[in-house]
């Protein structure tokens, strides 16, 4: 119902098309660090599912079991069997397929088991989570060594190899391989935003080093680069007015947006959404347009503050019907009610936006945005 936006720009990828071009050599070294909780893992098994890698592969958990793994990422099972067979076992051959648990493993079995895979497998994808559990155990002469065999054994094998690490300082390990990335998160008000920093892929050029990710579904997709001239209406038909129904659940269109408050906008409830600087204004200009053709095709109405008012009526000019769903407040007025008090301002803006929507005829549902320095 609701009129959509074509958002060419903010559709999801899995990985970024950089790491994408790079995963195409026919072997190479990857390097995945962050601190716990950045998304390492989901990363690495993203990979395998980008690489379509159904066999052939060599999962290394130090931190959890195959069953573990299996449980927390359901999604595998789509395209992977789950490991019931032993990597030692004959039955295995030449097509590798295993989730090894090797959180009790000495250093020295673990990468001779690695380096059997690397001579025995043509070219296999290898992928060693965590490095940290593996090296921590080795002096610094030994991890050197260990780090240049693995890398020659690679290269002659024509495998893909892929550590993660959460040392946040530059390794040996960081020096030798072809490609390195960097995870990261941080918290702002309680909510978290994670990144990725392509550092180094040899022999691809990179034309955006950050890139903005998600693990909804505990799987990784990163958001494409954004351009505000990649936003546009595409239905521009005039609103068809419908029957009103006082059964209709007041909800956003914005089917996501409607998930995270949970199905429904609730009543007399207060929803905050920040807009980073990054963001354009016509990007919001776009969402609030959608709101309001949503909220007119319902029978529901939108109540602004003279701001985000002034820049929806001049994007509405030509839209009549939507400008009878649109109310304003005054922002220096509302302004000066306010005290300093955060709890105070909140309440006076309530009661401010109470009043304005009491006189309203026949108790009409409305829906209130205000622009955050409306409430400065």
């Amino acid at each position: 119902m609701v009129n959509r936006v074509n958002m060419v720009n903010h559709n999801l990828l899995d990985i970024p098309l950089e790491l994408e071009e790079f995963m195409k050599n026919d072997t190479y070294s990857l390097l995945v660090k962050g601190p716990s909780g950045s998304g390492k893992t989901t990363f690495s098994l993203t990979i395998l599912h980008s690489l379509k890698a159904k066999n052939n592969f060599f999962y290394i958990s130090t931190r959890a079991s195959p069953k573990q793994i299996f449980e927390h990422y359901p999604w595998l099972r789509k395209f992977v069997k789950e490991p019931s067979r032993d990597i030692d076992s004959p039955e295995v051959g030449q097509n590798l397929s295993a989730f090894e648990d090797a959180r009790l493993d000495e250093p020295e079995s673990l990468f001779e088991r690695v380096t059997n895979q690397l001579m025995d497998v043509k070219n296999p994808v290898i992928i060693i989570d965590s490095w940290d559990s593996v090296a921590s155990l080795m002096d610094r002469e030994a991890r050197l060594n260990n780090e240049r065999v693995l890398q020659t054994w690679r290269e002659r094998a024509k495998a893909k190899l892929i550590f993660t690490t959460e040392e946040s300082v530059e390794s040996s390990l960081e020096n030798i391989v072809d490609g390195v990335v960097e995870l990261n998160y941080e918290l702002k008000d309680g909510l978290r935003t994670r990144s990725l920093f392509l550092k180094k892929l040899r022999g691809i050029p990179i034309k955006r080093s950050l890139y903005l990710f998600t693990l909804k579904d505990r799987i990784m997709r990163c958001f494409h680069s954004y351009d505000a001239r990649d936003f546009k209406i595409i239905n521009k038909d005039n609103i068809s007015k419908e029957k009103e129904s006082h059964t209709q659940i007041l909800q956003s269109g914005y089917h996501d947006l409607d998930n995270y408050v949970g199905s429904t906008l609730p009543q007399n409830g207060l929803i905050t959404i920040e807009k980073d600087d990054a963001v354009s204004n016509d990007t919001i200009v776009l969402f609030l347009n959608d709101l309001l053709q949503n909220f007119s095709r319902m029978n529901y109405s939108l109540l602004l503050d003279s701001t985000l008012g002034a820049i929806v009526t001049d994007a509405n000019k030509s839209k009549s019907k939507n400008q009878q769903k649109l109310y304003l407040i005054d922002v220096p007025e509302l302004q000066e009610k306010f005290s300093k008090n955060d709890l105070s301002r909140k309440n006076t803006f309530y009661k401010y936006v109470d009043k304005a929507i009491s006189g309203r005829e026949n108790r009409e549902k409305i829906v209130v945005m205000m622009e955050s320095g409306s409430m400065a």
